[in-house]
C-alpha cells in the first residue's frame, strides 16, 4: 500500500517540478526577447545618430559615450525623444526612402549641447592696453 500512496505523490511532485520548470523557461524566453528587443531599439537608435549627425559629431558623441558617460547620456536624451523612441521604424523608413537626412547635425551642435550641459559659458575676453577683460565688462565699463 505504501508504494501505491507513494507513487501518486511522487507524480504529483513531477507536475509541479515540470509547471515550475515550465513557468521558468518561459520567463526566460520573455527576457531574451525583451533584451533582443532593447539591444534592436538601440542598434536602430544608433543607426539614426549615425545617419541624423555629421561623422565628427557622431565620433565626438562615441567618445562621449566612453569617457564621459553622465554627459553622453544627457546629450543622448536631448537628441532621442520618447517620440523618436516610439515611432523609430517609421523614422527608419523615411530614411531609407530618402536615401538619408537634407542636413545633418554638426560638431558644433554637440559641443554646444556638452558645454550647456557642463556649465561651461563662453567667454570672449577684451584687451584694452595691458588689461584682459570679458566683453560684458567691456561694454558696461563708463568711458
Amino acid at each position: 500500500m505504501s508504494e501505491e500512496n507513494h507513487n501518486p505523490d511522487q507524480h504529483e511532485l513531477e507536475k509541479i517540478r515540470m509547471r515550475k520548470m515550465k513557468a521558468i523557461m518561459e520567463a526566460k524566453k520573455r527576457k531574451e526577447a525583451a533584451q533582443e528587443r532593447f539591444v534592436s531599439i538601440s542598434e536602430k537608435l544608433d543607426f539614426i545618430l549615425k545617419v541624423v549627425l555629421d561623422p565628427e559629431a557622431y565620433n565626438h558623441l562615441n567618445h562621449l559615450r566612453t569617457n564621459e558617460p553622465y554627459i553622453y547620456q544627457a546629450i543622448y536624451n536631448e537628441l532621442i525623444s520618447p517620440d523618436v523612441i516610439q515611432n523609430v521604424d517609421y523614422l527608419l523608413a523615411i530614411i531609407r526612402g530618402q536615401g538619408g537626412v537634407p542636413r545633418r547635425i554638426p560638431l558644433d551642435a554637440i559641443i554646444y549641447l556638452e558645454r550647456k550641459i557642463k556649465g561651461i559659458k563662453s567667454k570672449i575676453q577684451v584687451k584694452r592696453g595691458d588689461d584682459m577683460m570679458d566683453l560684458s565688462s567691456f561694454l558696461t565699463k563708463e568711458k
